[in-house]
Parts: C-alpha cells; sequence; structure tokens
C-alpha cells in the first residue's frame, strides 16, 4: 500500500487554503490556454477570450449546480451553503456541460465556426479535468472500494485532516487522471487528419463517459439514482447516448462527401 500523508490544505497563517482548490484553478486555467492555442488560426482574439470566458462562468455555475442536485438533502436543510462554493463541492460533469453550453451560446451569436471551436476545446476540457484530479489526490476526496495489490493502485490516506480513508483502497481519481491524459493525447493527435468538423470532440466526449461509467463502480458513499448507478454515471450513459449517433451521422457525413472511385 502507498501511503498518501498529505495534508490537504495550505497554512498561511490562520488561512487554510486547500489543494483542491488550487488545482481546480490550475485545471481552468491551463483548461483554457490549450485550446485559444489551437484556435488561433481561424478565430481572432477577441472571439476566442470572449467563448473562454463564458465557458468558465457557466462552467463553475454549472459544476456547483449539478453537485447541490446531487447533494440536495444536505443543501436543503443548509440553504445559505449552497453559495459557499470555495468551501468545496463542484462535479466535472456540470461544469464541462454548462461550459460547453457556455462556449457555444457565445459561438453562435459571434458566428464562429462550431465544429472546429469544439474540436478544439475537447483536449483542453480533458487536461482541464487531469490537473483537477491531482488537487483530489492530495486531499483524499472520492472514497472507493478497497484495493488488493497488485490488481491497481492501492493507497491510504494518513494525514490527521485527510479527507481519504486509511486504505488500502482504490485510487480512482489517478485512474480518472490518466484516463483524461490519454483522452488529452487522443484528442491532439486526430487533429490535421481531415476529420469532420465536430468529430474529435464528441470522440473525446465519449472517451470521458466510457471511462467515468466504468471507474464509476468503483467508488462509494455517493447517492445512486437509476439502476444503482451513481449520478456521474447516470450522465456519463446519456453523454453516450447522445455522441454515438453523433459520431455515426459525422462518419457517415464524411463518406458521402468522398467522390466516389470509378
Amino acid at each position: 500500500m502507498i501511503s498518501i500523508p498529505f495534508d490537504p490544505n495550505i497554512h498561511i497563517g490562520p488561512l487554510a487554503i486547500a489543494w483542491h482548490g488550487i488545482f481546480t484553478a490550475v485545471g481552468i486555467l491551463f483548461g483554457v490556454w490549450l485550446p485559444l492555442r489551437l484556435i488561433r488560426p481561424r478565430i481572432s482574439e477577441d472571439d476566442a477570450t470572449a467563448v473562454a470566458t463564458w465557458g468558465v462562468v457557466f462552467g463553475i455555475i454549472g459544476a456547483r449546480l449539478v453537485h447541490v442536485i446531487d447533494q440536495w438533502q444536505y443543501y436543503l436543510a443548509n440553504p445559505l451553503q449552497i453559495l459557499l462554493i470555495w468551501t468545496g463541492g463542484i462535479a466535472i460533469w456540470g461544469g464541462a456541460i454548462f461550459g460547453t453550453l457556455g462556449g457555444l451560446f457565445v459561438g453562435i451569436r459571434r458566428g464562429l465556426p462550431i465544429g472546429f471551436g469544439a474540436d478544439a476545446a475537447a483536449p483542453g476540457i480533458a487536461l482541464g479535468f487531469a490537473l483537477g484530479r491531482i488537487g483530489d489526490i492530495i486531499n483524499g476526496e472520492h472514497w472507493a472500494i478497497p484495493c488488493e495489490p497488485p490488481l491497481g493502485l492501492c493507497v491510504g490516506f494518513t494525514h490527521p485532516d485527510t479527507l481519504g480513508q486509511p486504505g488500502p483502497v482504490h485510487l480512482v481519481v489517478a485512474y480518472d487522471m490518466v484516463w483524461n491524459l490519454i483522452g488529452v493525447a487522443g484528442s491532439l493527435a486526430l487533429r490535421g487528419r481531415g476529420l469532420p468538423a465536430g468529430l474529435i470532440f464528441w470522440l473525446a466526449a465519449a472517451w470521458y463517459a466510457a471511462g467515468r461509467s466504468l471507474l464509476g463502480f468503483l467508488r462509494i458513499n455517493d447517492p445512486t439514482y437509476v439502476f444503482g448507478l451513481r449520478e456521474d454515471q447516470v450522465i456519463a450513459v446519456l453523454v453516450l447516448a447522445a455522441a454515438i449517433p453523433m459520431i455515426i451521422r459525422l462518419t457517415m457525413f464524411r463518406r458521402v462527401q468522398e467522390p466516389v472511385a470509378t
């Protein structure tokens, strides 16, 4: 078993800053930086900044909203806590979906190439998720099922203030981080290959949704919904249900457009 002894907070005098919050900010920063670099050839800096700004704003609101819905019994009893986002509590799916919708809204209003922009956003979203998971690892967030070496990355959290389990348990957030990094590499590798605009985005969405639906079976202590699935798994299934038809449609559209050999 690997021991994780980190204090979940940085202490500066009386001020305590959570590593989760720090790496969430880092994830947002690099998650915006990468797409901005990728869209420079076709989208102006002013348009790109507007899309990124509203994507981040909507993403933060959505991340908090989906978390509140998932933990609605607690927030029903403590409604003022809903506004205290800095105390913790966000849902990645909420950030991804609402952030995408925010960027889409601005992109449509400004007449930007939506498919091109979405393809550029895909690796940035995955990179932001991966970096944010570093804070989860340090904090010990997202409890998991017991782990037996060598069938997984088995850890135990030992700091007195940790949110994590004494272990040995699966370090599921690390699995999620690796899954996202593969998604970043795959999205970047597919660029410049003449694929239909928007296909990389939907492939990345399907990849992440598949990972979350599977890794969710290793996590515990969260509310369950239909068929005993957690909220993130339910959303993952819905995203897959949207992504697969879009992938087929875009792929078939590409084939229709190709000239028939004679």
